[in-house]
């Protein structure tokens, strides 16, 4: 009987383990593990797909320009359409018409420039000449001396009010220098400064925009696009 009693006992302390090894408790705590490992694959997941999102988002700045006609979102840009010399070209310029134009540049509705003429004297006078309707009316503004670069030389600046842009607008000007009873002209050879104004498309992508030239006129070999501003 004792033995018995204790096989009997074996068998309860097996069962009884058995039952311990399989209990709920156990089997969520395995649950509690795997779900661990599942929440890792979903973060590394989450993070493949937001990593193919910012690649997409890269995509979208490189943008495609088309030759169509200009959108209705556009601005307007000036362009010039004269050379200006180099330093040794200005300097010979200038000894042999003692006026001439030396820099030029402009924003929104203005535009600067820099006039350098040969010192015949102390009482000079530079004005500088524009048009909006090719020389039907015309009007002036004064330069202001700014500098002399060297005793045979002055500067002078001087600004350009456009009272307003449009498409096709086109503005001349030439300088006109008086000094010791004389008067010298700078016409860019006889075919004064020319400024045109020309339509620019605006194409939006990832928040930023991208000015497109939609001009229709034909090509200029005196544009100089490195001195262009857009506004």
């Amino acid at each position: 009987m004792a033995w018995e009693r204790r096989q009997v006992s074996k068998r309860n302390a097996r069962l009884r383990s058995k039952s311990e090894r399989t209990s709920p408790t156990q089997r969520r705590r395995i649950k509690k593990n795997v779900r661990f490992s599942d929440c890792f694959d979903l973060e590394q997941a989450e993070y493949a797909i937001n990593t193919q999102a910012e690649k997409g988002s890269e995509k979208c700045t490189h943008l495609t320009v088309s030759n169509g006609p200009c959108s209705s979102a556009s601005e307007l840009q000036l362009q010039k359409y004269f050379w200006l010399p180099t330093e040794n070209e200005l300097r010979w310029l200038v000894g042999e018409q003692c006026v001439h134009l030396e820099s030029v540049r402009w924003f929104g509705r203005a535009i600067t420039g820099v006039v350098r003429v040969k010192n015949l004297g102390y009482e000079k006078k530079i004005e500088i000449l524009y048009t909006f309707d090719d020389w039907t009316t015309s009007y002036t503004v004064k330069g202001a001396y700014t500098e002399s670069p060297s005793p045979q030389e002055d500067r002078f600046s001087f600004c350009i009010f456009l009272p307003f842009l449009k498409v096709d607008l086109c503005i001349y000007f030439c300088i006109k220098y008086e000094c010791g009873g004389m008067v010298y002209w700078d016409s860019n050879c006889g075919g004064n400064y020319k400024f045109a104004c020309d339509a620019v498309a605006i194409v939006e992508g990832n928040g930023s925009g991208e000015r497109i030239n939609c001009s229709n006129s034909s090509f200029n070999p005196f544009f100089d696009s490195d001195c262009s501003i857009f506004f």
